[in-house]
């Protein structure tokens, strides 16, 4: 059997840019589908961050105004916001969050103004975690965001001046 050239060349041409065209389009879907899956948990992710920064900034503006507020409400928020986050948070929000409750456990019977500047600290740390897995900067917020909480903070430049030493 002889091997014709005048045909194979031909059949090649027209086969190897189909082979071509299926592969890209392939690659091409591939990528969609990430991208929409990528978009749905930025989409998690920004309601569930904002979920967190509303329950903190509650909290302040319940002690500013007076206010006790309602410790197992606060508890039954911040469980709700746990079961979401471990499947949506980034690891550096996982661990900056980890940390900064840790941080309540261990301090959890002696807990003065240098523990509460610190838990403060993890705080905005966690913030700014939440802002950088969400693509925004952090530029000009401080050390760890410390300055994401600046307004909510009376004598704020005292506070992390004298009560801030500990580096997270």
């Amino acid at each position: 059997m002889k091997l014709d050239f005048n045909i194979f060349i031909p059949i090649i041409s027209i086969v190897l840019p189909l082979f071509g065209a299926g592969a890209g389009y392939l690659i091409r879907q591939s990528i969609e589908k990430r991208k929409e899956l990528l978009n749905e948990v930025t989409r998690e992710r920004r309601d569930l961050y904002q979920q967190f920064v509303n329950l903190v900034i509650d909290i302040f503006s319940e002690s500013k105004t007076g206010n006790k507020y309602d410790e197992s409400k606060v508890i039954i928020e911040l469980y709700g916001f746990y079961k979401k986050y471990i499947l949506y948070a980034s690891s550096d929000v996982i661990n900056s969050f980890s940390d900064c409750f840790h941080s309540l456990y261990n301090n959890a019977n002696n807990f003065n103004v240098n523990n509460t500047g610190l838990f403060i600290s993890k705080l905005c740390k966690i913030m700014a975690d939440m802002r950088k897995d969400l693509g925004l900067s952090n530029k000009q917020l401080g050390n760890n965001g410390e300055k994401l909480l600046k307004a909510l903070i009376t004598d704020y430049d005292s506070f992390f001046n004298t009560t801030n030493k500990v580096k997270i």
